[in-house]
């Protein structure tokens, strides 16, 4: 048994992470670059990295 036993196999979480804020895809990770800088994996659009912060 899984840590996300759980879940339906093909069941992604929808709505389980952020969105871009320049393409709209799921963001899954950010790559800081600098203080106001970083890159969301994986569709590469340019983020401030604060953006994963959850409300």
């Amino acid at each position: 048994m899984g840590v996300n036993s759980d879940l339906e196999e093909g069941d992604t979480g929808s709505g389980s992470f952020p969105e871009c804020p320049r393409c709209g895809s799921e963001i899954v990770a950010t790559t800081v670059i600098g203080p106001s800088e970083g890159t969301a994996s994986p569709c590469g659009c340019r983020v401030i990295p604060p953006v994963l912060e959850f409300e």
